[in-house]
Formats: C-alpha cells, sequence, structure tokens
C-alpha cells in the first residue's frame, strides 16, 4: 500500500535557493508532495563559483543526479535529503579566459592604477595628461573606488561607473579621448 503523502526536508550547506516544480522557494523546508508523483528541484546556489542542477525525486528515492543529493528516510514518509554543492570539473582555457575583466581602454586603465601599473596605465594618457598627473595623484584618485563598469544604461548619463568601495554605489564618469589616448577624466553630476 502506497502512502498518499510524503514529507520532504532539503538540507544544503551552502547558500542557496531553489525551484521546487518550477516555483521559486528560498527556503524548502518540509515540502509536502504526492507520494507517486515525481518531484523536480532546482538548487541555485548563491556562490557564483557553483553551479546549479536539478534533482528528480520520486516516493523519496534520487532518480537524477544522485551524486548530488543523498536522500534519507528518517520516519515514515519522511525523507531528509542532503544536497552537495556542484563544482565545474572540466578545465577549458575559455573558461578561465572568461574570469579576466574585459573592457575597453578605460577599464584597463583603471585596472592597471589599481593594480600599481602605472607604466602601462601612462601608455592610454595623452602626454599632457601624464605629465599633469604624479602616480600618487592616480592611485589617490582611484582609491575610494572598487571597480569600474560601463555605463549601458540609456537613460543614464556618464559613460562609466566608479563603484565606490565605502558605499557600493556607482559614480558617473567619462573619459575623454584624443586618439586613442585618455586626456581627461571627468565626473558626472
Amino acid at each position: 500500500m502506497e502512502r498518499a503523502k510524503i514529507y520532504y526536508d532539503f538540507i544544503a550547506e551552502f547558500d542557496c535557493v531553489y525551484l521546487i516544480n518550477g516555483a521559486f522557494n528560498e527556503k524548502a523546508r518540509v515540502i509536502t508532495y504526492p507520494a507517486a508523483s515525481p518531484l523536480y528541484v532546482t538548487v541555485l546556489p548563491l556562490k557564483a563559483l557553483l553551479l546549479p542542477y536539478t534533482v528528480k525525486l520520486a516516493g523519496g528515492k534520487v532518480l537524477s543526479n544522485a551524486e548530488l543529493a543523498v536522500s534519507y528516510e528518517v520516519a515514515d514518509g519522511h525523507f531528509a535529503v542532503r544536497l552537495a554543492e556542484r563544482h565545474n570539473y572540466v578545465y577549458s582555457p575559455a573558461c578561465v579566459q572568461s574570469l579576466n575583466p574585459r573592457g575597453g581602454r578605460e577599464c584597463r586603465f583603471y585596472r592597471a592604477v589599481k593594480a600599481g601599473d602605472f607604466a602601462a596605465a601612462r601608455k592610454m594618457m595623452t602626454a599632457e595628461l601624464s605629465e599633469s598627473a604624479s602616480d600618487d595623484d592616480l592611485a589617490e584618485f582611484f582609491a575610494p573606488y572598487a571597480d569600474i563598469i560601463e555605463n549601458r544604461f540609456a537613460d543614464l548619463s556618464g559613460g562609466f561607473f566608479l563603484i565606490n568601495k565605502n558605499t557600493s554605489r556607482g559614480e558617473a564618469f567619462d573619459f575623454v579621448l584624443s586618439g586613442d589616448k585618455i586626456s581627461d577624466i571627468r565626473e558626472r553630476n
């Protein structure tokens, strides 16, 4: 005789959210489900390094991705499902390449200054700007910022946002170009 309902409790040792049969759930604690129906649980890690995956369960048994999910029957009709982290197992130079920051000259310039590579940064500056700003001036100017993001919002001004490391808010800036060199950096109000 088959039980009418099964109770699942999902345990993940990492921060994640779930799609349970397509419905978003921040927590998957004590899910009641018909015993004869398959249950699909997609685990969405909140850490970029980890990969999402889907587990199919039926009658308390794991039917897919059994290497990532283990179901324990803790009482009659009650299952605790332990979910493991899923990592990227395959090495690919393309994947490593995608982890490197992208961006045009302005982003490379910012990153060179933040890394203390002033020689590389100066190669991207006009002679006039390079002469008027010391290495210390450049370092001090960019010190309050944690990142640079190109502005892709049509309704916002400024070509780039420098992200303030104290507030995590973007401040709009334009990099003025003369030919292929940076001749000025202006804050947008």
